[in-house]
């Protein structure tokens, strides 16, 4: 797992030297690699499935088509961004996106919550030597 993670703090820099790959062409990467392993799609529809929390899924509609679309139990209407796909990959693709910007997104709220107490400390820290 952590040289997981290793690989995905690199990615800016992976960027930054392969200036020949933007993030559409890593989208197209990622589908790439999904069409090599299409037992990945079942993994991620299967992670869709499992979360509790508001946020994207993946799944199978009464359609037939994969659908992406974010789920919120507290919003009205509960399902809102529904996009349709006939590809699985595609699906999934844009799937993987829009969790990691999710997550990515939460974990930046996180830092700055936390910036913002650590100054709020300093500045009780300060007031208290200055009395």
């Amino acid at each position: 797992m952590n040289n997981m993670a290793t690989e995905i703090v690199k990615i800016p820099r992976t960027f930054q030297i392969r200036r020949d790959m933007s993030i559409v062409a890593l989208l197209k990467e990622i589908r790439e690699a999904l069409s090599r392993d299409p037992a990945c799609v079942q993994e991620w529809m299967k992670y869709s499935e499992d979360q509790r929390c508001p946020g994207w899924y993946l799944t199978v509609n009464d359609e037939d088509l994969y659908e992406v679309g974010f789920f919120d139990h507290d919003a009205d209407p509960h399902y809102s961004n529904r996009v349709q796909y006939e590809s699985a990959m595609d699906a999934c693709a844009v799937f993987i996106k829009q969790e990691i910007e999710r997550v990515r997104s939460h974990v930046m709220e996180d830092i700055q919550r936390h910036e913002e107490t650590v100054e709020r400390k300093r500045t009780l820290n300060r007031a208290r030597n200055n009395q």
